[in-house]
C-alpha cells in the first residue's frame, strides 16, 4: 500500500515526573506530580503525523507484557495506523522516565528493550507491503533495523527525514541515506563537534553536516529557532521560534519532525514553509503539559 508518510521508531511506556529543580547526586526530592503516558520518539512522531490527517503507516515494536496492548490501544485511539507494529514474544516493551523541572526542561532515562531487538529481517518483512512518499525515522531502534529501513526506503524512492536522536545512538553511516537531517544542539555537537550557542555557530555546524553529503540540514537551536541550509543552492535560512511560556519540552522535537514530514509529503520542495509550520507546532507543544494529547492537530495549526 502507498502512504504519504511512513514513520519508524521507538514505542515506550513513559513515566513523567515533575520537580522544581533537577536533583543532584544523592538528593531526596519530593515531586510535584507524575504521569504515565504512551511515548517513545517513534510513537510521538506517528501521533503527530496522524493528527495532521495524513495517510500514514507506523513501524515499531512492542513486547508481550502488560504495557504492549495498552500502548497499541492508546495509539489506535489517537488515529495511528498500528497494522505494521511488530510484536516480539517474550520481550519487554520499552519504557522511560522523564524528569521535568519548573522551566519545562527535561532529562530522560530510557530503557529501549524490545526496540533494540528489531532485526533486519523484521524490517524487510514489514516493508513488503509498504510504499511511501516520505520516510521519517530516528535512532531509538536497533542499528540493524535503522540501516535496513534506510536502504529499503532509499530503494523505494522515498524522501528520507532523519531525526538523529538520541545523540548517544548516532552513527555516521545513517547520513548517507538522508535527504534531510534535523539535529538539535546536543545531536549537532555529537555529529560535528561544534557547540551550537547561536545562529553563527549553527550555520557552521550545518555546513559541516552538509559536507558529509546531506543536501538539506535543519539545526534546531531550541528557544532561538532553527537554521536551514539548502546545500543545493548554498543558502541559509533562519526561522525564529515562537515565544511561549514553556511548560514541558518533552516531545517538542518529535512534534517538529512529524509536522515537517506531513507537510513535505504534500510538497517536498517548499521546505521553508514546512519548517515554519513545524516550528509553530513545537511551540504549542512546549506550552502545554502532558504527552501525546498536547500535540497540536492540523486544525489547531491552521487557526494559529
Amino acid at each position: 500500500m502507498k502512504y504519504d508518510v511512513v514513520v519508524m521508531g521507538s514505542i515506550n511506556m513513559d513515566t513523567v515526573i515533575y520537580v522544581d529543580k533537577f536533583p543532584s547526586h544523592g538528593d531526596n526530592v519530593v515531586t510535584k506530580g507524575s504521569q504515565i503516558l504512551a511515548g517513545g520518539k517513534g510513537a510521538n512522531q506517528a501521533v503527530t503525523v496522524a493528527k495532521q490527517g495524513v495517510n500514514h503507516a507506523f513501524i515499531g515494536a512492542v513486547g508481550t507484557d502488560g504495557a504492549a496492548n495498552q500502548i497499541i490501544e492508546v495509539l489506535e485511539n489517537k488515529g495511528v495506523d498500528v497494522e505494521h507494529i511488530i510484536r516480539k514474544d517474550h520481550s519487554q516493551t520499552g519504557s522511560s522516565v522523564a524528569i521535568v523541572d519548573k522551566k519545562g526542561e527535561n532529562t530522560i532515562f530510557g530503557m529501549l528493550a524490545v526496540n533494540m531487538e528489531i532485526a533486519a529481517e523484521d524490517i524487510r518483512k514489514v516493508f513488503e507491503d509498504i510504499e511511501g512518499t516520505v520516510f521519517l525515522l530516528q535512532l531509538e531502534t536497533s542499528k540493524a533495523s535503522v540501516l535496513e529501513a534506510l536502504k529499503i526506503a532509499k530503494s523505494k524512492g522515498m524522501f528520507i527525514i532523519l531525526d538523529p536522536a538520541p545523540e548517544g545512538l548516532f552513527f555516521e553511516e545513517a547520513l548517507e541515506f538522508a535527504d534531510i537531517v534535523t539535529p538539535n544542539r546536543m545531536e549537532t555537537k555529537r555529529i560535528t563537534g561544534v557547540d551550537v550557542t547561536d545562529v553563527s555557530s549553527g550555520k557552521n555546524a550545518a555546513r559541516i553536516i552538509a559536507n558529509k553529503g546531506v543536501k538539506h540540514v535543519i539545526v534546531k537551536l531550541g528557544a532561538l529557532g532553527s537554521i536551514y541550509l539548502n546545500a543545493n543552492t548554498d543558502e541559509y535560512t533562519f526561522v525564529e521560534s515562537l515565544k511561549v511560556e514553556t511548560v514541558n519540552t518533552v516531545g517538542a522535537g518529535d512534534t517538529f519532525a512529524g509536522v515537517l514530514a506531513s507537510e513535505l509529503s504534500k510538497n517536498r520542495k517548499d521546505i521553508i514553509s514546512a519548517i515554519h509550520l513545524a516550528t509553530k507546532a513545537a511551540a504549542i507543544k512546549v506550552s502545554r503539559a502532558g504527552g501525546q494529547d498536547s500535540i497540536p492537530s492540523s486544525e489547531e495549526l491552521k487557526k494559529l
